[in-house]
C-alpha cells in the first residue's frame, strides 16, 4: 500500500488548502492560481513557496495594501512584477539573484540541476518539511515553475511520485495537493515523465530551487 508525506505546513480548513502566517496565530491561503493568460507561474510558485515557509503574507502580493517601499517586501514585490519569473525567460541564477537581493535577509536559495538526483533531493527536502521549486519542460518551446509540498512510497519504501501544487490549476479541495509527477520515467523519451493535474502530459524534469527559512 502506498504511502504518502506531505509537508507539515499544510492543512485543509473548510475545503480551503490554508497554512500559518507569520505571526503564526492565523492561516492564509496556501495555494495561488495564476491567470490563464499571464504565465507568470515562477512568482506565484515563489509565492506559494514563501507562504507555506511562514516568511511572508503572500496574499499581499496581490493586494491594494501599501508597503514601505524601503522594506524587503516591496523589493520582492518589484522584483516579481517586473521579471515575473516565466518558466522560459529566466534561469535558476536569475530567480536565485533575485530572492538572494532582496530576501536574503528571510531565506537561503540554493539551485539544483538534472545533473543532481533532483527527485530524491526534493525527498530530502520534504522530510524537513522544505517546499521545493521544480522547473518541468512539456517540450524545448513550453515550460512551467510548480511546488513539490509531498512524496509517495510504495510498500517497499522505495519513491514512486512527487506531490505537487500547480499554480496553473485549481486550488485543491479535498487533498493537500492537485498535481502528481511519477518518477518512474519512460525509457528513452526526453519528456518521459507522467504529470497528472486536471490533464496528463509528459514531461522532463529539468531543475530546482529550495529556499529555506533562516533561523
Amino acid at each position: 500500500m502506498k504511502q504518502y508525506k506531505v509537508i507539515d505546513q499544510l492543512c485543509l480548513i473548510g475545503g480551503q488548502l490554508k497554512c500559518k502566517k507569520p505571526s503564526n496565530r492565523s492561516f492564509q491561503k496556501a495555494h495561488f492560481k495564476q491567470g490563464d493568460l499571464d504565465g507568470a507561474c515562477g512568482a506565484y510558485s515563489v509565492s506559494m513557496t514563501l507562504n507555506i515557509l511562514g516568511v511572508f503574507e503572500a496574499e499581499e502580493l496581490y493586494s491594494d495594501t501599501y508597503f514601505d517601499r524601503r522594506t524587503a517586501e516591496w523589493k520582492l514585490i518589484k522584483a516579481l512584477n517586473e521579471n515575473g519569473l516565466y518558466r522560459n525567460g529566466l534561469k535558476l541564477e536569475n530567480i536565485q539573484e533575485i530572492l538572494t537581493k532582496n530576501y536574503s535577509k528571510y531565506v537561503n536559495v540554493q539551485c539544483v540541476d538534472k545533473k543532481n538526483d533532483i527527485f530524491n533531493i526534493t525527498k530530502q527536502w520534504i522530510d524537513k518539511n522544505a517546499p521545493v521549486i521544480l522547473g518541468i519542460d512539456y517540450d524545448s518551446h513550453h515550460g512551467h515553475w510548480i511546488v513539490a509540498v509531498g512524496y509517495a512510497l510504495n510498500e517497499n519504501d522505495e519513491l514512486t511520485d512527487i506531490l505537487t501544487l500547480d499554480p496553473g490549476v485549481d486550488s485543491p479541495m479535498c487533498c493537500l495537493w492537485n498535481g502528481i509527477i511519477n518518477i518512474n520515467k519512460e525509457p528513452k523519451k526526453k519528456y518521459g515523465y507522467e504529470y497528472n493535474t486536471n490533464r496528463f502530459d509528459l514531461v522532463d524534469v529539468a531543475e530546482a530551487i529550495i529556499i529555506t527559512r533562516k533561523k
